[in-house]
Formats: C-alpha cells, structure tokens, sequence
C-alpha cells in the first residue's frame, strides 16, 4: 500500500506482512504527522510491519545478529545506489517487527510511534553507536513524539 502525502506524489510505502494487522490507519495518522513535523518534502522511505521470523532473518544476513530485533533500519545513503524517483530522493526502509514491540511494551501504540520514529531517524543519520550519538538520537526522538497526542 502507497500512500501519497502531498500534491507532488511523495510516497511513503507501507507494506503489512502481518495478518490480521488492525493498526494501519495509525500508522498512516503517524506519518502524516511525520510529513508534516519534519516537512519531508521531496523525501520517501519505505516501511514494512513484519514478525519475529522475518526480522530475524533480516537481522541475521545484514548485521550478522542471530537473533530478532524491535526496529530495523536500512538506510540508502548507506546501500551507495542513490536511488532517486522523479524529482524525489528515497530515504531508505524501516522494518518493525509487530511481535517483538508487543513483548517489551506497556503501551502498543506509543511503542510503534517510537519504533517508526527511531527508523526513521537512522534513515536521517542518527545513530547509537556511542553515548553522545544516543543523546542525540534519543533527544530527537522525544522531541518529535512530544508533538503526537499519545
């Protein structure tokens, strides 16, 4: 499923490989607000809602972890191909896994808005990799959650 987000056909493409899913207009509400907060512009990514075996696949081939994850991330600036849509620039893909966010959550909903975020904040060049970057990161992220109404 696409879904367009302004008059310029800027897309964010969501795929749900999760049956039964019943989230899906929340998180198309979330990237709304997203567009709007962090005025995407000519900017598209890719997210796909998945479970613990496919993320862990992922997880396994990419970053050599035998073992599922909450969120990944896999950022085109880092794939080097620049692949770009017509007068737009593709972020990247986020990959959340729906099994894993239920598990360590206390609240489904803020959980998957922290997870897409903290995605998409790897798409943009954040990073965790030591503590200043974590600050960061983290500070971002709780900045751009302060504007939904969670």
């Amino acid at each position: 499923m696409q879904i367009v987000l302004d008059q310029y056909n800027k897309m964010i493409d969501i795929n749900i490989a999760i049956k039964n899913f019943r989230y899906k207009s929340y998180i198309e509400k979330i990237i709304f607000k997203l567009d709007k907060i962090e005025k995407l512009k000519n900017k598209n990514f890719s997210l796909l809602i998945t479970g613990d075996k496919v993320i862990k696949s992922l997880n396994k081939k990419y970053r050599r972890k035998n073992k599922t994850t909450d969120v990944l991330s896999f950022a085109e600036r880092d794939i080097k191909n620049n692949f770009h849509f017509i007068n737009n620039y593709y972020l990247g893909e986020v990959i959340i896994n729906i099994e894993q966010a239920k598990r360590q959550s206390k609240n489904f909903k803020k959980e998957i808005l922290f997870l897409l975020i903290h995605g998409y904040l790897h798409l943009r060049g954040y990073d965790h990799k030591n503590l200043k970057e974590e600050f960061l990161m983290n500070n971002r992220a709780h900045e751009i959650m302060k504007k939904y109404d969670i």
